[in-house]
């Protein structure tokens, strides 16, 4: 290996300890947030949204709270149907249990 001048070294050893109290100083922190990102998908609809006149901002809230009911429609009636199958199939097993466990003993 070659040898290096102490200057150099000096050198090196200040630039690293410049270097260190650098780093070690507190960078401040930003809080997230998502609007930031103007590519997102909701950042691009909210600036769709604010692009339109009045009565297409109102066409579009009514057309969106039509679609949102529908859709919480269509879940409710999908839980609904599952309770009642579960009812059902719950009587079906307790006259199932009924009827052939009486026959068989």
């Amino acid at each position: 290996m070659s040898q290096q001048n102490p200057q150099d070294w000096e050198q090196r050893l200040k630039d690293l300890e410049a270097e260190i109290n650098q780093e070690s100083e507190p960078s401040p922190v930003r809080p997230f947030n998502p609007n930031e990102d103007p590519n997102s998908p909701l950042a691009r609809l909210k600036q769709w949204y604010n692009n339109l006149g009045t009565p297409a901002k109102v066409g579009v809230a009514i057309v969106g709270v039509i679609a949102a009911l529908s859709l919480l429609n269509s879940i409710l009636r999908l839980v609904t149907s599952l309770i009642v199958m579960g009812i059902l199939g719950a009587i079906l097993f307790a006259l199932y249990k009924a009827l052939f466990e009486n026959k068989s003993s």
